[in-house]
């Protein structure tokens, strides 16, 4: 299963949830509901942003989570620059900018 199909099954329990407690009018429990939602939609849209997903070694996912973890830099960040810094080390005595047009 994608993150994205789990993290909408999150997102439509927690709209019923909210709904029956609105209906029910339990609400402290709607407003419980509604932040959950809350939460949940703002991380499914940052899981749809324009990031191809791609797999990754078992071992490099570890080594990043630890350097994240011990610099306290978002994974991506420390992914993304190792990821530029080998595209410039292939490309750079090549003349070639490894771009590929679209």
């Amino acid at each position: 299963m994608s993150d994205r199909f789990v993290q909408s099954v999150g997102l439509i329990v927690a709209t019923v949830g909210a709904l029956d407690a609105f209906i029910s009018r339990e609400w402290d429990l709607l407003v419980v509901f509604l932040l959950i939602v809350a939460v949940d939609l703002l991380l499914w849209l940052r899981l749809r942003a324009t990031r191809t997903p791609v797999s990754l070694r078992p071992d490099l996912a570890r080594w990043l989570d630890h350097q994240a973890q011990r610099t306290g830099e978002p994974f991506d960040d420390i992914l993304d620059r190792a990821v530029a810094r080998q595209r410039h080390e292939l490309f750079a005595s090549s003349g070639d900018d490894g771009i590929l047009e679209p």
